[in-house]
């Protein structure tokens, strides 16, 4: 690839790398992505292949006017410690040929926590956006990833006072900007583009408010056939109460899960459940706006039911986003009993939707792109 000189100059002395694996994280950075490259910074995206079918990955980087990656390291599925390991090594390679001036990591996968140590090991700034988060659950792996990454990151934006209070907590005091979250500016740019463009719910042969979304995909929730089992009978015993389906796109280790349990057949034939694959983000955005509950263990979709103002039921014990809980639009339930499930159901729905959605303005990328420009201008 060839570069004018110009190119070449503001490539060595001002140059963003986006690392990510994920359909969370390609939805979190675009907004950044497109801030930079409004700005004229050159910005580019190093792909770990965390997530890899199309359903998880293409269809984002189309829907989201995204450039190509520059690269995509394929390092698939495999066991966390060797995923990590593979994606360590060939950042490290991806690295020394485009010379970041700061590595930009968002939230806390594996893909994280490797761009965050390749960096950091490489001498290399690293950004961690979505900083400070904490479940204290460290039965997560994603606690692990946050916490690690953030202990090597040098700037860290924080979308709320939660978040910065926390890191001081834990010493960090240093570049901790309190900016927001990239989430509101994506949900709230392409809910209006979901809305005109999406055919989910033709496709599906649904009405906007019939409906509540599911998603499931933490080993918490379907690693262990008795709980997925016990939920999924739960979640049934709900939708039937209010006379619901439930609309269920379906992760690609949740379906296994339902496969081993020997549940997929019968979630098939229910009259209840509508399955289908992962939806892109502007289907899922839609499908968000129009359902009348989003049942879910998706930390991401916690934040976009809220944005959206539709109320949210959390299947897990914690989370690491309490404002969404103070607010008033989530509630945590970590059970399997129908009787609690369908009251937290009514207790949700009932409720005017009016919370303030805690997360900010929608202008998180014009501010992110304010202080990395400000670190990268003090390094040249």
């Amino acid at each position: 690839m060839t570069f004018s000189p110009f190119f070449d100059i503001l490539h060595v002395i001002m140059s963003l790398t986006i690392v990510l694996g994920t359909r969370p994280e390609i939805i979190k950075c675009a907004p950044v992505v497109h801030e930079a490259l409004r700005r004229g910074v050159p910005c580019v995206i190093i792909h770990t292949g965390q997530h890899y079918t199309p359903e998880l990955d293409e269809v984002f980087f189309r829907e989201l006017d995204l450039p190509a990656p520059i690269t995509n390291l394929n390092v698939g599925s495999l066991p966390p410690a060797k995923q990590v390991a593979a994606m360590m090594d060939r950042l490290y390679d991806a690295f020394l040929e485009w010379k970041p001036s700061v590595v930009v990591v968002q939230g806390d996968t594996n893909s994280v926590l490797a761009g965050a140590l390749t960096a950091h090991k490489m001498g290399v700034p690293v950004a961690h956006l979505e900083a400070g988060l904490r479940s204290d659950d460290w039965g997560m792996p994603e606690e692990g990833n946050r916490v690690l990454a953030g202990n090597v990151a040098d700037i860290h934006f924080c979308p709320t006072e939660v978040q910065r209070i926390r890191l001081a907590t834990e010493g960090v005091l240093d570049g901790v900007h309190v900016v927001g979250n990239t989430v509101v500016d994506a949900a709230r740019h392409y809910v209006g583009k979901a809305e005109g463009t999406s055919k989910v719910l033709e496709t599906l042969n649904l009405e906007p408010g019939s409906f509540a979304l599911l998603t499931m995909h933490r080993p918490s929730n379907v690693d262990e056939p008795g709980r997925l089992g016990a939920l999924i009978d739960a979640i049934e015993d709900m939708a039937v109460s209010y006379g619901w389906k439930i609309v269920f796109p379906v992760h690609p280790r949740t379906e296994t899960a339902l496969k081993t349990a020997g549940l997929w057949d019968r979630l098939e034939a229910s009259p209840v459940f509508v399955l289908s694959k992962p939806v892109g983000y502007l289907d899922l955005l839609h499908l968000q706006a129009s359902a009348s509950l989003v049942v879910t263990d998706s930390g991401g979709m916690q934040e976009e039911a809220n944005i959206l103002q539709v109320p949210c039921i959390t299947l897990r014990a914690n989370t690491e986003r309490p404002e969404t809980v103070k607010a008033g639009g989530n509630v945590l339930y970590e059970g399997t009993e129908s009787a609690e499930l369908i009251a937290l159901a009514k207790e949700m729905t009932s409720k005017p939707r009016d919370w303030t959605c805690p997360f900010g303005d929608g202008r998180t990328a014009e501010r992110v792109m304010d202080v990395l420009m400000t670190f990268l201008d003090t390094k040249v």
